[in-house]
């Protein structure tokens, strides 16, 4: 069997495959006799029908049945031949018959891993930001836990800033009233940061019972195209006003939260937490470097079939929280970072490769007792449950990669940066709608 390969991109191949003249000819010849064993045509006792009659009758439904039976087998051999190894099913073109010779020859083309030899993977500039627990984070976090566990008690005044709303919402259509959109018991948190301008000036100062007309204008760059940049008018119904009552951080606040005694303790424990936390913050802060300097130097073409797989993914997560989804923008917005993503995993894998790092199964037990532990699960239990999930391979996969970038980092330039202000998060910005 001829195979020609050509390279159209670093992570493309085209193979010309011809199968012999003998080798259709004996397909066709196999295939035709067990049409005629099988043939029920009247006249004649089944497989005692003339074969020129069998391939007369059955011509195109032979050809069909030879194409599958040599296409997939003739690639399988090309493959072979050739030491390729695709990422991907091929796809088959150009089939044709070659009239004088009976020959069959097509076109398969295929993704391959691309070729890439890592380079400038040591000696990196790095920045290990050291995260410093003080009693502003720790107040913050109680700030936290006591805004999280606070009350939400009706109230009898007019809504300020901070209250909480159930709301009506009807949408006030031209036309048939099918048309209009409505929500009931909707609830608002009366925030000037968290909502239109419209709705926060239109809700401020009511008072349950109240009924009220809001005209909304929203912003052009919407998630929801259908809405963006439209201004439309809603009839608001508060049917409720809710003042949010916090508890007093004290001994009793850190009772009801737990096995505490004390707020000290609880504060004790909170400090623990915060600090666990920084350190898992520093080495993923840590490894993100890695991951972006030595995809920066180290710049190749991604098969265009795992990014799409990548951002299938994405979609398919997106899809799991939100009804509707800018399909084209959300492909758009993560297309780096899944170019990021793959070009790295090629990376790392001829980096582990390049300095011989392998996983030990001792690596790989003491991954498992950890998992346990963290998990509360028996030794056994999370033995099977690795095993019934076929996990085992990601298990080494993940050690795998840590142990690249734990070699990358021993042999970089680590520089310290003490960190003690907590950073301010910013609070997203929401838009009510029916």
């Amino acid at each position: 069997m001829k195979v020609n390969v050509t390279e159209e991109k670093a992570w493309k191949r085209v193979l010309e495959i011809e199968i012999p003249v003998e080798k259709v000819n004996g397909e066709f010849d196999t295939v035709y006799l067990e049409y005629q064993r099988k043939a029920k045509i009247p006249g004649f006792r089944p497989g005692k029908a003339p074969l020129e009659l069998i391939k007369k009758r059955y011509k195109d439904k032979v050809t069909k049945d030879v194409l599958e039976n040599l296409l997939p087998e003739a690639y399988q051999e090309a493959v072979k031949q050739t030491n390729l190894i695709p990422l991907t099913l091929p796809l088959l073109k150009d089939i044709e018959f070659q009239s004088a010779s009976g020959g069959l020859k097509f076109k398969a083309q295929i993704e391959i891993r691309p070729e890439i030899e890592p380079k400038d993977y040591q000696d990196l500039q790095l920045k290990r930001k050291i995260i410093q627990i003080t009693q502003t984070h720790v107040q913050n976090a109680l700030t936290y836990l006591q805004d999280k566990n606070a009350e939400l008690h009706s109230v009898d005044r007019e809504a300020k800033d901070g209250d909480f709303l159930v709301v009506d919402l009807e949408e006030i259509a031209e036309g048939e009233a099918k048309n209009k959109k409505k929500t009931e018991n909707q609830t608002i948190w009366l925030k000037k940061e968290n909502l239109l301008t419209e709705f926060y000036r239109g809700f401020s100062g009511t008072k349950a019972g109240e009924e009220k007309e809001i005209e909304a204008l929203y912003p052009q760059d919407y998630f929801e195209k259908n809405l963006a940049g439209k201004i439309i008018k809603y009839k608001a119904k508060v049917k409720e006003v809710k003042e949010k009552i916090l508890a007093e951080i004290n001994d009793d606040f850190a009772k009801s939260l737990g096995e505490y005694k004390s707020l000290e303790e609880l504060k004790s424990k909170i400090k623990e937490d915060l600090k666990i936390k920084a350190k898992q913050d520093e080495e993923k802060d840590l490894a993100n470097q890695v991951m972006k300097q030595v995809v920066e130097k180290n710049s190749f073409e991604v098969p265009e079939s795992l990014l799409n797989l990548y951002l299938d993914s994405v979609m398919e997560d997106f899809k799991k929280t939100y009804k509707k989804v800018d399909e084209e923008k959300v492909r758009e917005q993560y297309r780096e970072l899944g170019l990021a993503r793959i070009r790295w995993e090629f990376i790392r894998q001829e980096i582990a490769k390049k300095e011989k790092i392998e996983v030990t199964k001792e690596e790989i037990d003491k991954w498992v007792e950890n998992f346990a532990k963290t998990n509360s699960l028996e030794l056994k239990q999370a033995k099977e449950f690795i095993a019934q999930n076929k996990k085992i391979e990601n298990i080494k996969d993940t050690i795998l990669e840590d142990k690249v970038i734990d070699f990358i980092l021993n042999n970089s330039k680590i520089k310290e940066e003490i960190i003690k202000e907590p950073k301010q998060e910013k609070e997203e910005k929401k838009i009510i709608k029916p």
